[in-house]
């Protein structure tokens, strides 16, 4: 048979046996350490999310507030621009209506005794 130094064995023995209870020891702790590491990754995504989401959600703020604030701009061309159109036909109704008097008064014959006012008495509003 083969022979075994018993000095050498239980050093080899020992050798081996340690690194497997060490190895053992080693994976429950790194298992610890690992959970705790991918609990920490977790909640750093998370919060890198939430920060993500917050950002859009102050763009989103900022883009809506432009756009109320062009919507009042126009809003508020719009009613100056209203007023301005009632204005001009106002105006031109009252220029029509001139006209359309006028052409009751208009002759080319300075001493016409049909014109009705007598020249130079016609007036306009």
């Amino acid at each position: 048979m083969l022979q075994i130094n018993s000095e050498l064995f239980p050093l080899l023995s020992s050798f081996i046996g340690g690194g497997a209870l060490g190895s053992l020891i080693s994976t429950v702790v790194n298992h610890k350490e690992n959970r705790r590491i991918k609990k920490s990754d977790a909640t750093r995504s998370e919060a890198a999310a939430k920060r993500e989401d917050a950002s859009a959600a102050t763009e989103m703020m900022g883009l809506l507030e432009r756009t109320v604030a062009l919507f009042e701009l126009l809003q508020s061309q719009r009613t100056e621009d209203y007023r301005r159109i009632t204005a001009l036909e106002k105006t031109m109704e009252t220029e029509l209506a001139w006209r359309k008097d006028g052409d009751y008064h208009y002759c080319e014959v300075e001493d016409c005794k049909n014109r009705k006012p007598p020249m130079g008495t016609f007036r306009r509003e």
